[in-house]
């Protein structure tokens, strides 16, 4: 979907939007807003201010379920074809599932392999979809995309920094989600409500500490020492959980999970990154996202990786605006309103049809007189030609020709040469990548396509920073990347010759 979309994560103390603009190359971000609410009631006139004020379309929009899934299934096909998928799935998910399938919501999100495929299936009970779309509607936003933010997470796959396997843990202050990642992107998720607001509950109760208090304690972090150790306890089902899904996505993965990252307001709590180092013994590291900053990466995670899964939806991603929550849009007003204009046009478009009619036998004639005439001329210059069917046709695709191998011409003339932008090539790439060039186009006097394969994505990354880097180049663009024959990441780049 080119053009803006709004991210919209609804939390339970704070609202969160991250506004993208996604073209056909690039998707930039434009703004994030962030507004405290102190009771529910006051979500819909928060939404309808924030989207009024800042001129947000209230359709375009992502937003997930606030409560956890009743159900995770992962349901595999031998096939990767989406409308395959669709005419058996949800018979895969019947024969899997404990629930009714028809008496929940359900949607999956589709993980392609080569052949085979499978799909990360959600299952919700229906009034926590219909609490989400109740929220919006009151506001006047109508979602486009309801989804659950651990599906989400898959459009911060090249955020992702450290070595794979990886663990995204976003620990916001109703619920948590987990997204495991491999070299080929999300693999598997998780949803917990062991999150900030379970925390200070604990804290409360065991310690007969009003919520005020615990908040203090939280802002003070774990360096301090009289108190810490109150907030240690209080962390610690959240820190168990977080081992426990380590350990059993590492038994269905079978590889280690190297890398830990973790987004989400209460990954912000001082000291709260080593602690987690400390007590999992693993690479921990807070996740950062260039476009939002370091201390924003963590507080819009959820709400940028939302924007980017709705902005960029296609057929296999995990979308519950389906059967009697289906998005309908406010076009049935729209039809009413402008029937009578329609019929009119119409009218006026028979009319003026009618008139042209007429004029266009006229002219058919001495069109035909100006084409044999063409060839003539055509045959005049290019004498060994037959028959020319086209001549108008023939002489502009022929002229064509030459301007552009005279355009390419002049280019060169006053830049480099393509020699000299291979070997700015050569020079750019490090030398420690395995990397196999399958192709090199000069599509005119500035701009050079390279198709190609490396191992890993990490080495397609490394190349297109050292050509970006390189100062030989205006602009380097990857146009795209996909996974080839031995798990080898084929790839495209696209570079603008620096000819100044």
């Amino acid at each position: 979907m080119y053009g803006k979309f709004v991210g919209l994560d609804i939390g339970s103390e704070s609202i969160k939007i991250a506004l993208v603009k996604r073209g056909i190359r690039r998707v930039e971000l434009v703004k994030t807003l962030y507004v405290n609410f102190s009771d529910p009631s006051e979500i819909s006139g928060i939404l309808e201010k924030l989207f009024r004020e800042n001129n947000l379309s209230p359709s375009d929009v992502a937003t997930s379920v606030r409560k956890a899934p009743v159900s995770i299934r992962i349901l595999s096909f031998p096939f990767s074809d989406p409308k395959k998928i669709d005419q058996v799935y949800e018979f895969e998910l019947e024969s899997v599932s404990t629930f009714d399938p028809r008496e929940k919501v359900h949607a999956y999100h589709l993980i392609k392999g080569q052949k085979e495929s499978e799909a990360i299936t959600c299952m919700f009970n229906k009034e926590d979809v219909k609490e989400v779309i109740d929220i919006c509607e009151a506001g006047g936003v109508d979602p486009k995309v309801v989804t659950l933010s651990a599906v989400a997470f898959v459009s911060l796959n090249e955020f992702l920094s450290g070595q794979r396997p990886v663990l995204l843990v976003n620990i916001g202050a109703s619920k948590t989600s987990f997204s495991l990642f491999d070299e080929l992107g999300i693999k598997r998720i998780r949803s917990s409500t062991k999150a900030g607001d379970y925390v200070t509950r604990s804290i409360s109760n065991d310690f007969n500490m009003p919520k005020e208090e615990v908040e203090r304690i939280k802002k003070q972090g774990f360096y301090d020492g009289g108190r810490s150790d109150i907030l240690r306890e209080g962390v610690r089902p959240v820190v168990d959980d977080i081992r426990k899904t380590i350990q059993f996505f590492e038994l269905d993965l079978r590889d280690e999970i190297k890398t830990v990252l973790v987004s989400g307001g209460f990954s912000l709590i001082p000291g709260f990154i080593d602690y987690l180092k400390g007590e999992l013994k693993r690479d921990v590291r807070m996740l950062f996202i260039p476009d939002l900053g370091e201390k924003n990466s963590a507080v819009f995670a959820e709400s940028f990786a939302l924007a980017l899964y709705g902005s960029g939806f296609r057929r296999g991603y995990l979308n519950l605006r389906k059967g009697e929550f289906r998005y309908t849009g406010k076009t049935e007003g729209l039809e009413r309103t402008f029937i009578v204009p329609s019929v009119l046009f119409s009218l006026l478009l028979v009319l003026l049809l009618y008139r042209s009619g007429a004029r266009y036998f006229e002219l058919k004639g001495e069109i035909q007189e100006l084409e044999t005439r063409i060839e003539r001329s055509v045959k005049d210059v290019f004498p060994n030609m037959g028959t020319v069917p086209r001549p108008v046709a023939f002489m502009e695709t022929e002229v064509g020709k030459l301007k552009q191998k005279l355009k390419i011409l002049e280019e060169i003339k006053g830049g480099a040469t393509p020699l000299d932008v291979l070997r700015d090539i050569s020079i750019s790439i490090p030398g420690n990548v395995n990397l196999r060039v399958d192709e090199i186009t000069f599509i005119d006097g500035s701009v050079v396509r390279i198709r190609g394969q490396c191992s890993s994505s990490e080495e397609v990354l490394r190349i297109e920073r050292a050509l970006s880097n390189s100062g030989f180049f205006k602009r380097v663009t990857r146009d795209s990347t996909e996974t080839g024959a031995n798990k080898s990441i084929r790839f495209q780049i696209s570079l603008v010759v620096n000819n100044g």
